[in-house]
């Protein structure tokens, strides 16, 4: 999940966490903070009724009324607004998409310890995915079941499958395979998304190994470690790392 977004602050100055960026953001619009007029405001309350929809429940179960009834909105008003449900859940994919879905991009002109810089981003992407994870699952129905969102994943992916790549080639002091630069961004990208979705969608270890915030740590160091291997051919200090697994007893093989 990969141009890394600027930290974004509240009202009050204090940073708010990757996850809740869009949330604060349609607040913002709701209160008319900016300056937003009625038809602005109104936009953003039924956006922000998507956004409790698709939390709660699934894709499936967002409807017209279903959003109307939280927005406090009459139906009637939805329409003067979007032409249907499909509408409204592409836009608040594609925006939220674009809020809250960060890379983990390892910075810096020097080869220096870029996995811990990695793992920092990664943990603060997993800590979103953990939080919202009913909402993170909707979006990736959607973007399987949805040309246009998929369109939108894709330009997003490519664009930062192109910034990796350039680190990579950057970086890379051995001979590598034909194409490496063209496929290197999209290869550390896709199974960072693959991770994530076996994990917090798919549920490969259970319903519970998702929920525990302990675990957070362990998919950030594992996603920093293989994109670390894939971009420069090495691996980190291992002193960087943990020493066990929660899936795996001490003194197991």
């Amino acid at each position: 999940m990969d141009t890394p977004h600027p930290s974004t602050t509240n009202s009050a100055g204090s940073s708010i966490a990757l996850g809740d960026r869009y949330v604060a953001e349609l607040n913002a619009q709701i209160t008319g903070s900016n300056g937003e007029g009625k038809s602005a405001r109104t936009r953003a309350k039924l956006k922000r009724a998507a956004v409790d929809c698709l939390t709660e429940n699934d894709l499936s179960n967002l409807t017209i009324s279903a959003v109307t009834g939280k927005a406090k909105v009459a139906a009637g008003t939805f329409y003067l607004h979007f032409a249907g449900i499909r509408e409204l859940a592409i836009e608040v994919f594609s925006e939220f998409a674009a809020v809250d879905i960060a890379p983990a991009i390892p910075e810096g002109n020097e080869f220096d310890d870029l996995f811990s810089r990695m793992k920092a981003t990664f943990l603060e992407i997993v800590g979103a995915f953990r939080r919202r994870r009913k909402l993170f699952r909707s979006l990736f129905q959607m973007r399987r079941q949805d040309q246009e969102a998929n369109e939108v994943w894709l330009r997003l992916t490519a664009q930062w499958a192109d910034v990796l790549s350039e680190i990579a080639m950057k970086h890379t002091k051995r001979p590598v395979p034909a194409a490496f630069d063209r496929f290197v961004g999209h290869a550390t990208s896709a199974f960072a998304d693959e991770i994530m979705t076996r994990i917090y969608v798919d549920e490969i270890f259970g319903s519970a190994f998702p929920e525990d915030p302990n675990n957070d740590g362990h998919v950030a160091e594992l996603l920093a470690f293989t994109r670390h291997r894939m971009l420069f051919g090495n691996d980190p200090d291992p002193a960087l790392l943990n020493a066990t697994s929660p899936l795996r007893p001490v003194g197991t093989l």
